[in-house]
């Protein structure tokens, strides 16, 4: 899927992040970032394959305690490692998900 956009819904129902959204059967978070927009990051550890959950001011994977920036995914055990992004645009007070799916 290139280019294609899917919706996510209004902007006002996110008011708490991150939030886990499942997108063609793969795992997100929505986060928002420094600059006021919006993200995805793939819900998936890079290097164990856990599950990434938020804790405190960062999002964890519980399989060999990697850690990850909150609004980035940027890994903050090994800079070279960061979660896979998908692009959120706002149009219309509505937020949706553009590029491929991982």
């Amino acid at each position: 899927m290139n280019g294609e956009e899917i919706e996510l819904g209004p902007v006002d129902t996110f008011t708490e992040l991150p939030v886990e959204i499942t997108l063609e059967h793969n795992p997100y978070w929505l986060v928002r970032t420094s600059e006021g927009g919006f993200r995805l990051l793939l819900a998936i550890c890079p290097h164990a394959g856990g599950e990434i959950r938020p804790l405190n001011d960062v999002l964890f994977c519980p399989l060999h305690f990697w850690t990850f920036h909150a609004e980035t995914g940027v890994c903050l055990n090994d800079s070279d490692e960061r979660l896979m992004e998908r692009k959120v645009i706002l149009r219309d007070d509505r937020l949706y998900a553009v590029g491929e799916n991982y």
